[in-house]
C-alpha cells in the first residue's frame, strides 16, 4: 500500500471525523424529540455493556497492531506475516467474545432483551475490525471513504424509519449494522493489498503476550470511559444515562478533533523511535501541543459561553440538565488531549507498556471507586455529577502520572507555554460572547451570532499570536498555502 504524507492523512482523518461528528449532531435533536430520554438511556446503557465485549475482542490489537505494522511497513513479506498472524489471533478471540456475549444475554439479562440481542451485531463487528492495518500503514483514505458512505446511509435510514420510542429496536439495529458493515467493507481491500502468506503457529504466539499486556490498559481505559454509563444505569435511572451520554456527545466533538492528532502521529512517532530520530519526535510533539491548545481552549471557553442557550435550542427542554453537565465535563478536552499526546507520541512508541498499563489501572480504580462513592452519597438530583467528578479526577491523575514518568523528554514549561496563550485568548473570547449575549434574544440566530463573533475573535488573535511567537508554524502553513496555489 502506498503511504500518504502527514498533511493528507490529517485531512482525510479530519474529514472523516467531521462526518462522524456532524451525523450525530444532525441526529441528536431529532432523537431527543422522537425516542426521548428513557429510550435513549436504555440504548446508552445496553451499548455500554456490549462495548466491554468488543474491547475484549480487540485484545489490545489496535495500538499493538499499528505499532507492528508501522515498523514492518517497508518489508513486504514481514508485513504480510505480521498482519495475517495478528488477524488470525484477533478472529479467534473475537469469536470467543461473541460467544460469551450471547451466553451473557441469554442467561443474565431479563429486561430489554431485544435490544441486547440486536447489539450482538455490534459485538460481531469486532471480528472484521482491521483499521489498525490501514492506520499502521498511514493509509487513511480507504477507511475514510468506505466508512463515510456507510455513515451517510445510516443517517438516511434513521430519519426514514425511527419515529417514536417504540422504534428503539430499529435505531439499535441500524446503528449496529452501520458499525458492522463499516468494518466488513475494508476486508476485501486488505486481502488484495496484503495477500495471505504462510505463517507458523509460533509466530502467532509471539504476538500474544504484548497484545495481552496492552489489552489490560484497553480494558482499564474502557472502565473509566464507558463504565460511568453502566454505573448510572445500575445505581440511578436510565434518564440519567441519557443526560450523561448526550452531554458527552457535545464535549466529544472537540475531543474527537484532538484525537485525530494522536491517530495521525502515532505511526509516524513509531518510525521516529525506530530510527532514533528524537529531534523530529520532539518537534512534532510541540506542534501537537500547540494544535491541542488551540482547539481545546476554544472549546472549553466556547462551551462556557453558549452551553445554556445551545442545550435549550438543540436538545429541547427535556434535556435542559445537560447544560451544567457539559460545562462540568468541558475541562476533559484539554486534559485528555495532553494525555493522548504523551501516550501516542512517546509512551507507546517507546514501548513503555508497563507504565501505560499501570496508569490505566490507576485511572480505572480512581474513577470506579470515586464514582460509586459519590453516586451513592449525593442527593438524587446531583448523582449524575458523581460520575462527572469521578471521570475528571481519573483523567487529571492519569495525565499527571504520565507527565511525571515522561518528564525527562516532555517538560512542564513546554506544555504550559503551548497552552497558556490560547487560554488567555479563550478568556477574551468568553468575555466577548457574554457581552454580546446581553444585547441578543435567546434564539437560534443569537446562538449563531455568538458563535461567529466569539470564533472570529479567537481565530484572529490566535493567528496574531502564532505569527509573532510561533514563526515556524506560520512558515509551514504559508509554504503549504503557496504549494497548493502552485499545484491546484
Amino acid at each position: 500500500m502506498r503511504k500518504q504524507n502527514i498533511t493528507k492523512n490529517f485531512i482525510y482523518q479530519l474529514l472523516y471525523q467531521i462526518i462522524v461528528l456532524v451525523i450525530p449532531l444532525i441526529l441528536s435533536p431529532y432523537l431527543t424529540r422522537t425516542l426521548g430520554d428513557t429510550a435513549l438511556g436504555v440504548y446508552a446503557y445496553v451499548n455500554s455493556i456490549a462495548f466491554y465485549f468488543v474491547e475484549f475482542a480487540m485484545l489490545g490489537i489496535a495500538k499493538y497492531g499499528q505499532r507492528l505494522i508501522a515498523k514492518n511497513a517497508d518489508n513486504a513479506d514481514k508485513l504480510r506475516e505480521s498482519f495475517w498472524s495478528l488477524f488470525s489471533i484477533h478472529m479467534i478471540v473475537s469469536f470467543i467474545s461473541l460467544a460469551f456475549y450471547l451466553i451473557f444475554t441469554g442467561l443474565v439479562i431479563h429486561t430489554d432483551k431485544a435490544i441486547f440481542a440486536i447489539e450482538a451485531i455490534y459485538v460481531a463487528s469486532a471480528l472484521f475490525d482491521i483499521t489498525w492495518l490501514f492506520y499502521g500503514l498511514e493509509n487513511f483514505k480507504n477507511v475514510v471513504i468506505r466508512n463515510s458512505v456507510v455513515k451517510i446511509i445510516e443517517l438516511i435510514l434513521i430519519f426514514g424509519l425511527v419515529k417514536s420510542p417504540n422504534d428503539l429496536w430499529i435505531y439499535t439495529l441500524i446503528s449496529a449494522l452501520g458499525i458492522f458493515l463499516g468494518q466488513l467493507v475494508l476486508l476485501p481491500y486488505a486481502i488484495r493489498s496484503v495477500p495471505p502468506i504462510y505463517f507458523s503457529y509460533k509466530t502467532m504466539l509471539i504476538h500474544l503476550k504484548p497484545m495481552l499486556v496492552l489489552s489490560i490498559s484497553v480494558i482499564a481505559v474502557s472502565l473509566y470511559t464507558v463504565f460511568d454509563k453502566t454505573l448510572l444505569g445500575l445505581l440511578t435511572t436510565k434518564e440519567n444515562v441519557a443526560y450523561y451520554e448526550y452531554s458527552n456527545k457535545i464535549v466529544n466533538i472537540p475531543k474527537t478533533f484532538i484525537s485525530v492528532i494522536g491517530t495521525i502521529m502515532f505511526p509516524r512517532a513509531c518510525k521516529f523511535v525506530a530510527n532514533n530520530d528524537l529531534k523530529s519526535q520532539k518537534k512534532y510533539i510541540h506542534y501537537s501541543l500547540l494544535l491541542t491548545g488551540f482547539i481545546g481552549m476554544a472549546s472549553i471557553f466556547g462551551l462556557l459561553g453558549i452551553s445554556n442557550l445551545f442545550v435549550d435550542i438543540y436538545y429541547g427542554p427535556l434535556f435542559s440538565q445537560c447544560s451544567s453537565i457539559i460545562i462540568a465535563l468541558s475541562p476533559l478536552v484539554i486534559i485528555i488531549g495532553i494525555g493522548d499526546i504523551i501516550r501516542t507520541q512517546y509512551m507507546i512508541p517507546n514501548e513503555m507498556d508497563k507504565q501505560y498499563i499501570l496508569c490505566s489501572i490507576y485511572n480505572a480504580a480512581i474513577n470506579i471507586f470515586l464514582s460509586i462513592f459519590l453516586i451513592n452519597i449525593l442527593p438524587s438530583q446531583y448523582k449524575i455529577f458523581g460520575a462527572v467528578i469521578g471521570t475528571i479526577s481519573a483523567e487529571v491523575f492519569g495525565c499527571t502520572y504520565q507527565f511525571i514518568i515522561c518528564k525527562g523528554f516532555i517538560k512542564a514549561k513546554e506544555i504550559v507555554a503551548s497552552l497558556l496563550p490560547f487560554a488567555v485568548i479563550g478568556v477574551l473570547m468568553l468575555g466577548i460572547i457574554r457581552l454580546s449575549a446581553i444585547y441578543m434574544s435567546g434564539s437560534i440566530m443569537s446562538l449563531l451570532a455568538q458563535l461567529i463573533i466569539g470564533g472570529s475573535v479567537y481565530v484572529l488573535l490566535s493567528i496574531v499570536y502564532c505569527t509573532i511567537f510561533e514563526k515556524e508554524i506560520a512558515q509551514i502553513i504559508a509554504k503549504k498555502i503557496n504549494h497548493n496555489k502552485r499545484n491546484p
